[in-house]
């Protein structure tokens, strides 16, 4: 009797401990209770599972990241020269100074006068002859259809007549960033005695007469670096201004530098 109250004194003890301790949670099976069965002790027990998760949130999903198209610029195969502007494709026929011109051609020169800005009147007075006409056979055609213009270099303000020498680099290339063909005519360049003066083509222009596409990019034209005047022994003049200005509208018309210059 002695032997048996000490074993039940013991496992009394056991229990006790068994359940002062910290049982993991995740133990399948507890002692819940103890209780006396007789001259004995009995144990109950529950069985259980690790409870499972019922969480049903959705978790956010966090937006993904979209890359800006940055648009790329498309570009010449060459520094194109500041200024450059395209022109506005207006051919209605108006009349400046007496002179025929296509609307197109005329903003072009009062484009071009805004860069140059020196004393001579490209958009008005200066014009001494304009498009649409074949009255100057020297023109050899030029100024029969768009886009051809002349422009006296000569001051006559103070009654003697003046050749503004010193205006027409600045000049020319101003008409040229505008958009023009131009060059210097001398005197007796054409023909003998005929008049110093600055003869420009626009570029682009729809109108152009054959003899005036020709001065852009035939073979004696402004694209291949010359002075656009055919000569009788078949050589071409070399432009004195330095060959062709070309902008990006130009290019994209399918006009580029073909004078070989670097």
């Amino acid at each position: 009797m002695y032997i048996k109250k000490r074993i039940l004194i013991i496992l009394y003890l056991f229990i006790s401990v068994l359940f002062s301790c910290n049982i993991p949670a995740d133990s399948h099976t507890v002692f819940l209770q103890l209780t006396k069965t007789g001259g004995g002790v009995s144990t109950h027990t529950k069985t259980f599972s690790p409870p499972t998760s019922t969480d049903t949130s959705t978790a956010t999903s966090l937006p993904k990241s979209t890359a800006t198209n940055i648009p790329t610029q498309t570009n010449t195969p060459f520094p194109e020269p500041d200024g450059c502007s395209r022109p506005l494709d207006d051919m209605t026929i108006i009349e400046i100074n007496r002179q025929k011109l296509n609307q197109r051609t005329f903003s072009m020169l009062q484009y071009a006068a805004e860069l140059y800005g020196g004393p001579i009147d490209i958009a008005g007075s200066a014009i001494t002859q304009g498009s649409y006409t074949s009255s100057e056979p020297l023109s050899f055609g030029t100024h029969s259809g768009g886009g051809a213009v002349d422009i006296s270099i000569i001051d006559k303000s103070s009654g003697n007549w003046v050749v503004l020498w010193d205006e027409i680099e600045p000049l020319i290339y101003s008409l040229r960033v505008a958009g023009f063909a131009a060059w210097l005519r001398e005197y007796g360049e054409l023909k003998p005695d005929s008049p110093i003066h600055i003869h420009a083509v626009a570029i682009g222009d729809s109108e152009l007469s054959p003899n005036a596409a020709e001065q852009l990019t035939g073979p004696y034209g402004y694209f291949l670096g010359f002075t656009g005047i055919p000569q009788e022994n078949g050589i071409p003049v070399e432009d004195r201004h330095g060959g062709p200005l070309v902008c990006k509208w130009m290019w994209e018309m399918g006009h580029s530098d073909m004078s070989g210059s670097p």
